[in-house]
């Protein structure tokens, strides 16, 4: 199954603004997260009309799906009003849409909306328009509006995370179960995006039992709290980063005052000495690079301004293809075994590992 995701607007058409926001900017983001949460969870292909901040002529939209030969199209959209009152998720297909189109459509609006219910917006209803990716498109399509920038409701609500990762799981589970996308076999791999599967308390606790250095315990929190914020798994971030530097007792090329948590090589390395390595300016500023250089591997949008190894990642061809931790063994190190050992030496461990809660 062929899934085009279209994220509306960008470049120098910012679509709706309001109270600090931009939709071509969220619709990007959720976009991306949808992508992703198809192609780990679902068996798809997904192809997007653009994965950066660029412009792409309205007629180009629809003609990328139907050149590429797409089994259906989905518009991401965000709303804007003059009313702040005025809240909302809702969502459109072409006025003389198949009954087939409909029903795709009102299974997505559902599953949206069993999320959002719970926040207090609206729920604004099945629609139909004559919007040009709509008519266009020779598949079926169906435009989504992720809220009212606008809205004093959910302008909040777009400015959070977890709402953003939380309507783009919802719109992969809404289409998966309209167009009945089989499930991805669980053993497969280990998923690298997702919510948290251990708490900080488990972590530090792990960390301690293997007799890690203060400075990695220490971390943890930035870890958990990066990983909340990008979509990440926090607890696959910090095996990684014990794996890389010995639970922060360090020893190979890297200095612990350079902050580098995950080996990260700046972008003209020429050997492996330690000034081929990036420094950091702060054990935090460190997590957000280990962050933002995953970002590159999954096709997420990095926190802040990466760091110039990031860009050379994202100019590789399977640049944003990884979906587990698994297929970072000849990516991220040249030995095919560096995932599995993440896993099997890393994160097995800390996922067994049994702590109280320390209020995380």
């Amino acid at each position: 199954m062929k899934i085009c995701i279209d994220p509306g607007h960008g470049g120098s058409d910012p679509g709706a603004t309001g109270n600090g926001l931009m939709e071509k900017i969220l619709v990007l983001e959720i976009a991306l997260r949808l992508k992703n949460y198809l192609l780990s969870n679902w068996q798809c292909e997904v192809k997007m009309t653009r994965e950066t901040d660029m412009s792409v002529p309205l007629k180009d939209r629809s003609a990328i799906a139907n050149a590429w030969g797409a089994d259906f199209y989905f518009s991401v959209h965000c709303n804007g009003h003059t009313n702040q009152e005025v809240n909302g998720w809702e969502s459109f297909v072409y006025t003389n849409s198949p009954q087939r189109t409909k029903n795709y459509q009102a299974a997505i609006h559902k599953a949206i909306w069993s999320f959002l219910s719970a926040y207090g917006t609206s729920n604004r209803g099945i629609k139909t328009a004559n919007f040009q990716v709509l008519r266009e498109t020779k598949m079926s399509a169906v435009l989504g509006e992720y809220l009212f920038v606008s809205g004093n409701i959910d302008s909040q609500l777009l400015r959070k995370t977890e709402i953003i990762d939380g309507m783009a799981r919802a719109t992969a589970e809404g289409i998966a179960l309209a167009l009945g996308l089989e499930k991805k076999d669980s053993e497969q791999g280990t998923p690298i995006l997702g919510a948290p599967q251990a708490s900080i308390a488990q972590a530090r606790e792990w960390a301690r039992n293997r007799n890690a250095h203060q400075r990695f315990i220490d971390i943890a929190s930035f870890y958990w709290n990066y990983g909340k914020m990008i979509g990440i798994r926090p607890e696959v971030a910090y095996s990684q980063a014990a794996k890389e530097t010995a639970f922060g007792h360090y020893g190979g090329a890297v200095d612990p005052a350079q902050n580098n948590w995950a080996g990260i090589k700046t972008r003209n390395a020429s050997g492996d000495r330690q000034e081929d390595h990036e420094t950091f300016s702060t054990p935090e500023d460190g997590v957000r690079a280990h962050f933002n250089h995953l970002a590159a591997y999954v096709g997420l949008i990095p926190i802040g301004e990466p760091h110039g190894r990031y860009l050379l990642v994202k100019s590789l061809p399977w640049a944003g293809t990884v979906r587990t931790v698994e297929e970072l063994g000849g990516k991220w190190a040249p030995n095919l075994d560096y995932g599995k050992s993440i896993v099997r030496d890393y994160l097995t461990g800390l996922l067994a590992t049994k702590a109280s809660p320390e209020g995380d």
